[in-house]
């Protein structure tokens, strides 16, 4: 089964809001991206607030493109973030894993475009998912680099067991390639956000999994 999962980046409150409201009657989790101007150029809200006075049944995965993940980590009390996405890039990636895990919360590594699959194996083991980059973190709208599906593929065909997401440049057509090299959840900003009808983009997408899905259990 392929999931779907919004994505928001926005740096205002007003924004926030506005992107939960699109898409909460179509989906019941979404990913806040997080950026701190240093790990990636930009800067976004921080979240942690955002989120906690917000009134939705929204779950949030938490998306954080920052140098110091744990410092973050410990300013989020909320429980609808149930979920929080580390990149393998950062800082003191164990410690931050250590203690996600300690608040009872889901992991999930990320690794950008030109990280070699090599630094998240000894991890795979406490996570429970792996989030590919298939553009270059930091803002929604980038193109996506055709190169990462063979990346995924091989990364698919080595840990099968493995639960793999795909960030960034999603339309109907990358979302098939990269179904087709074994993710399993699609995670979309733009998209979804810029269609102009959320529920059909995110209908769509859902629509490709499915085929694709039908084709592997026809064969």
């Amino acid at each position: 089964m392929i999931e779907i999962i919004p994505a928001i980046l926005t740096n205002s409150q007003e924004e926030f809001e506005k992107a939960v409201r699109l898409i909460e009657p179509y989906a019941t989790r979404v990913q806040l991206d997080i950026a701190d101007g240093i790990f990636v150029p930009n800067e976004t809200i921080r979240g942690y607030r955002e989120v906690s006075i917000v009134s939705t049944g929204l779950m949030f995965d938490v998306h954080l493109m920052v140098k110091d993940p744990v410092s973050h980590i410990n300013l989020w009390e909320s429980d609808k973030a149930d979920r929080f996405i580390v990149h393998i890039e950062s800082e003191d990636v164990s410690n931050a894993i250590k203690e996600l895990r300690q608040r009872n919360k889901g992991v999930g590594l990320a690794l950008n475009p030109d990280t070699p699959t090599s630094s998240i194996e000894p991890f795979i083991g406490s996570v429970d998912i792996i989030q590919f980059m298939t553009i270059n973190p930091g803002f929604q709208g980038r193109d996506f680099l055709d190169y990462i599906i063979k990346k995924i593929k091989d990364f698919h065909d080595k840990y099968p067991d493995t639960i793999i997401a795909v960030d960034g440049g999603m339309n109907l057509a990358t979302a098939q390639n990269v179904i087709d090299a074994g993710a399993s959840v699609l995670i979309s900003g733009s998209f979804i956000l810029k269609s102009g009808n959320v529920g059909k983009a995110i209908e769509e997408l859902k629509k490709i999994g499915e085929n694709i899905t039908a084709g592997k259990s026809a064969s």
